[in-house]
């Protein structure tokens, strides 16, 4: 009776100490991005490292890592589906290599304007949940937390200043290394180059490119006024990023942080794009007055026309895309 008393007594504190032992345990986590402060993605991932410790009494710590200091987006992408990278926050299309669909983002024009943008991103959008599922039907191994926004592409040269497609005739133009962004900027006259981000700067310094699309944030943060002195605010594409985690980790984490995790990445995503939006007014302004930018407006009737006629047929051809049609679908009902 009393080495059975003993026992159980013996049992009761080792599970008691295990369990101790278990919820004292800090869960470290690496978010990575590519670009470089000063960024909506960089203060994103800032203020998510400290409101995720914040919320989970420092028992899930994140360490950011900026400016491709973990790899591309490629890298970052594969490192989350090995789980040697936790998290990235990063633009959707280097995804479209994995989840083609994803390509329907660049097709310019396609949100009519900032509340129908932030009416697709929201969590209970029928675009949000058809996008989470699309990432979790690949397989790839990674789980979309938000999709968000990062301000509005324009076109920036170091040639002269752009108003009309027809002004872009013979540019060598960077884009992505996705097949539709070379056809959109085809039908300008354009001649696309796919690179990476990183290697703009000095693409442009040797004559490789002339002329790139990009966020104001993304430009200047990176120093592209440097090389790429025209600006033309066509304003073709709303950016559309994400936050996203591996899905080892998120099956590694016990289910209350779990929970932490998902609920800052959805404040984050708010914060990009507020951030995106504040950055695109301010930064520009900056750029004119300190470093002799020159802004033009574009004439928006002729970019329009030439694009929206040509969304079906964009969407029609993504390479690997069945559901091209069925997200207009859904893009054009949330308008």
């Amino acid at each position: 009776m009393k080495k059975s008393l003993l026992l159980f007594l013996f049992c009761s504190i080792f599970f008691s100490a295990a369990a101790g032992f278990a919820g004292d345990k800090v869960y470290k986590l690496k978010l990575a991005t590519v670009v470089t402060p000063p960024h909506p993605w960089t203060i994103a991932g800032e203020a998510f490292a400290k409101r995720i410790e914040e919320v989970t009494e420092g028992k899930v710590t994140v360490s950011f890592h900026h400016s491709s200091s973990l790899g591309n987006d490629q890298n970052m992408i594969d490192g989350m589906r090995m789980g040697v990278i936790d998290m990235a926050i990063a633009g959707t299309t280097p995804l479209a290599s994995f989840v083609p669909e994803f390509s329907v983002f660049s097709v310019p024009f396609l949100f009519q304007s900032e509340e129908v943008f932030d009416r697709a991103m929201a969590h209970d959008s029928p675009l949000f949940k058809y996008f989470v599922q699309k990432v979790q039907d690949r397989k790839l191994g990674i789980t979309i937390l938000s999709l968000c926004g990062g301000g509005v592409r324009t076109v920036s040269n170091n040639l002269h200043p752009i108003v009309v497609p027809e002004d872009m005739k013979g540019m060598k133009m960077r884009v992505t290394a996705n097949p539709i962004t070379s056809k959109i900027w085809s039908v300008t006259g354009a001649l696309p180059s796919p690179m990476a981000w990183g290697e703009i700067y000095s693409a442009m310094q040797t004559g490789v490119v002339n002329c790139f699309d990009s966020t104001i944030s993304g430009y200047y943060g990176s120093k592209y006024y440097e090389v790429a002195p025209y600006l033309a605010k066509t304003n073709h594409e709303y950016m559309v990023s994400y936050v996203a985690i591996s899905d080892m980790t998120l099956k590694k984490l016990p289910a209350e942080y779990k929970d932490a995790v998902v609920k800052v990445a959805e404040e984050v995503g708010l914060l990009v794009t507020s951030t995106g939006r504040q950055f695109d007014e301010e930064k520009l302004v900056d750029m004119v007055e300190k470093h002799g930018v020159k802004v033009n407006e574009v004439d928006s009737s002729a970019w329009v026309e030439l694009y929206r006629p040509l969304q079906d047929e964009m969407v029609e051809g993504l390479s690997g895309t069945k559901d091209g049609a069925k997200i207009l679908e859904i893009i054009r009902s949330i308008q």
